[in-house]
């Protein structure tokens, strides 16, 4: 699974062809009114692709797009495996093979129009400063969205069981703990605890709260103020040992979840 933004500025981008064994979620970010779609060979006319519509596409198809008017949209790559793949970690009842859609057309779907929003300041932002668990969060959503409102399934299941056994939240604090630098993904973390990427999301939830990322976020600012304090460390130091790209990261992190920058806390704390 994948995020894309795509922004063209330039009229009559020409064509555009792909065939992949995926679908594409699509949101648009302004009106593209003027622009031809064939499935196999065959003319759609597009309906209503205004600001704030999605649109889903089937890659299955050999979709070409004739564009002549500038286009803006953020997309969510979705190969079809990901979506047998929910069957067969027990998640969804049965496989799912379609998404249900018309070719051409959009709906208004404000779940998917905000989650896809939420990716925007990681377009903007490095790599290293993108948490790679807060990425797979926003994919895990989206992915369990689109199957129960457009797949061929019909409901999610009710019940999700409870919240980790003691070993389970035990051995994922643990991982969270040795990589407090990063580099960790759901999918590590589900393995170790013997669960489902959205099992074990699930029950970390019920069983401390807030979201993986979120412990590791929470983690990283306690160990920032505990070095802030007791140590004569640089910024810059610190910023690496708790897993921010560098200072400007780590400063604009801790100024947002502490309401101040971190030289002033210090400042503050041994005042």
């Amino acid at each position: 699974m994948a995020f894309l933004e795509l922004n063209c500025e330039r009229r009559n981008a020409g064509l555009s062809s792909v065939c992949e064994d995926a679908f594409v979620v699509a949101l648009q970010m302004r009106t593209c009114p003027d622009f031809d779609l064939y499935s196999d060979g065959r003319l759609i006319q597009p309906k209503n692709f205004d600001v704030g519509a999605v649109a889903i596409f089937d890659l299955r198809t050999e979709l070409t797009a004739d564009l002549r008017d500038p286009f803006h949209a953020i997309d969510f790559y979705l190969p079809h495996k990901a979506l047998v793949a929910m069957g067969e970690d027990g998640d969804i009842p049965r496989h799912i093979e379609e998404l249900r859609h018309t070719p051409g057309a959009t709906v208004r779907d404000p779940i998917i129009r905000d989650l896809l929003l939420s990716m925007r300041p990681a377009f903007a932002a490095r790599p290293e400063e993108t948490p790679e668990l807060f990425v797979d969060h926003v994919a895990l959503a989206l992915s369990i969205h689109v199957a129960h409102k457009y797949g061929d399934v019909a409901a999610l299941p009710q019940r999700w069981g409870g919240g980790l056994a003691p070993w389970q939240e035990r051995r994922a604090k643990e991982l969270l703990e040795a990589h407090i630098v990063g580099g960790i993904s759901l999918n590590v973390l589900a393995r170790s605890c013997e669960l489902s990427t959205r099992h074990f999301t699930r029950a970390f939830r019920q069983s401390t709260g807030i979201a993986p990322y979120q412990w590791l976020q929470f983690r990283r600012m306690q160990k920032a103020k505990q070095l802030l304090e007791s140590s004569s460390a640089s910024l810059s130091a610190i910023a690496l040992e708790c897993g921010f790209a560098d200072q400007s990261h780590f400063t604009r992190t801790f100024s947002r979840a502490i309401g101040i920058t971190p030289r002033k806390w210090r400042r503050t704390r041994r005042e």
